[in-house]
């Protein structure tokens, strides 16, 4: 297996990281598109990678994995997240799997996308991450599974940094009437702000259901004012015992560039491989 080594950068405090281990080769086909938002009035750049048996078999459907950040300042969060789909599927330990990372022609558009909006509002009908939930939720996944042969009951969303910002939203959007948006979900390693335990207390107040399998990180050489809110959350979802929910979370010995590949890596086998 042909193995290449990346280098990430450390985006919390804008300090260099220590390089990533050496990704996997990415096996199948990789394309990209532009795909025009009505809700933001704006495109974006959706990275696709189809499994190499995506073609043999047209009534095969796949678990979709969307990727968040996918190529922001050097990270190579997709091409990751893509290579170990490929070498983990090849020793048949994961399922197959279709790979989205919705990008942007211009990096910094998530700054738009990716934060809480101010003030939150339990109508969740404002902007920043409440408009892009609807993106994904309205416009891009409806375009993914038009399109493609996905297996909609298994969806994975990850997101590293501002990234798991909305894999935190994205988690406690779910209502009784419906089940969660994904089926499993990566938070890795990003600073826990006030407003995502209220978005958990509102999601406590709706329902005591949250049936999918949530992993997620922190890096240790962030230090203890990282840690405390971080413990918090964590304590806090345990606590609550939600019906349906199966959760793991992992303190990794790196930085915040360093965290990225662990977190992936043992957040998919914690979704798609080794079962507790």
């Amino acid at each position: 297996m042909r193995l290449v080594t990346v280098c990430g950068l450390l985006v919390w405090g804008l300090l260099p990281s220590a390089c990533s281990p050496e990704i996997p080769a990415i096996t199948g086909t990789l394309s990209e598109e532009t795909f025009h938002s009505q809700l933001v009035e704006d495109d974006y750049l959706l990275r696709i990678r189809l499994p190499p048996s995506y073609d043999a078999d047209p009534t095969r459907r796949y678990p979709l994995i969307v990727q968040l950040d996918p190529t922001f300042v050097g990270l190579h969060e997709f091409e990751i997240t893509a290579g170990l789909v490929s070498a983990y599927a090849q020793e048949g330990r994961w399922p197959e799997a279709i790979v989205v990372g919705p990008d942007y022609p211009d990096p910094f558009k998530r700054e738009r996308d990716y934060p809480l909006p101010k003030p939150l509002t339990p109508s969740f009908d404002g902007k920043n991450v409440d408009l892009f939930y609807r993106v994904l939720r309205d416009e891009i996944l409806p375009h993914i599974e038009g399109k493609l042969r996905v297996d909609a009951t298994q969806r994975v969303l990850i997101g590293h940094s501002a990234g798991a910002t909305v894999v935190w939203y994205s988690t406690f959007r779910h209502t009784p009437d419906a089940p969660p948006l994904f089926s499993g979900a990566i938070a890795a390693d990003n600073g826990i702000e006030e407003q995502i335990f209220t978005l958990e207390r509102w999601h406590a107040e709706r329902t005591r259901t949250l049936p999918m399998r949530l992993f997620t990180t922190r890096a240790a050489y962030n230090g203890v004012v990282q840690e405390i809110p971080y413990r918090a959350l964590v304590d806090r979802i345990r606590q609550r015992n939600y019906q349906g929910l199966t959760f793991r979370e992992e303190t990794l010995e790196t930085d915040h560039g360093g965290a990225v590949r662990p977190s992936f890596e043992h957040g998919l086998d914690f979704i798609f491989g080794a079962k507790p």
